[in-house]
């Protein structure tokens, strides 16, 4: 059963990735069409094309860590939020970061998939049928890695906390002593 929390991370996410494709990926369609192509780096650094192909410098910057920091962004953005919403509204931490581990992979995919159509369309220079759709299987992974790892992490961190029930187990007998003197103190001041 999914965690309360997990519509609203599934909206979140589908915005941000949508948003993504939209201002990032998608501008490289219109590469040969004669108008500049002008998008950034997460870092704030302008790509700027015109009257090129796609083949050589632009194809090697388009899949050389081009989209990368935004999904690294958008995961570690995304995991400190969930982190921070589930311990603010009760909701389980383990359970709900798991989740987002699944919506943040299909989106990861999405992202991917969408540049493997771009740069087939842009090699096929309008023959699409005729170019192999390139692999992001090796892209992917690295993202799944990177995405595993960090909700991994803070799993392990939410897990090292103690909570009320093992901070009472550790402390059984300092919790009765208490609760035994505090009676006897009460019963001793109310006569």
């Amino acid at each position: 059963m999914a965690t309360p929390l997990q519509p609203t991370f599934k909206k979140r996410i589908n915005d941000a990735i949508e948003s993504l494709i939209q201002k990032q990926v998608t501008p490289w369609s219109f590469l040969m069409t004669g108008h500049p192509l002008r998008v950034r780096y997460l870092n704030g650094k302008e790509i700027s094309y015109q009257g090129v192909g796609f083949e050589g410098s632009p194809r090697e910057v388009f899949w050389s860590r081009y989209i990368e920091p935004f999904l690294e962004d958008l995961c570690v953005s995304e995991i400190a939020a969930a982190v921070a919403m589930s311990k603010d509204r009760g909701v389980d931490t383990k359970q709900l970061l798991l989740e987002l581990q699944d919506m943040l992979l299909d989106g990861i995919r999405m992202v991917y998939g969408r540049m493997a159509s771009v740069d087939r369309g842009l090699m096929a220079k309008g023959y699409p049928d005729k170019v192999k759709m390139r692999s992001v299987d090796r892209e992917i992974d690295a993202m799944q890695q990177f995405l595993n790892e960090r909700v991994q992490a803070e799993i392990v961190m939410c897990g090292s906390g103690w909570s009320l029930e093992e901070w009472y187990k550790r402390n059984q007998f300092l919790t009765w002593t208490v609760g035994i003197v505090l009676a006897i103190l009460a019963i001793v001041f109310s006569h």
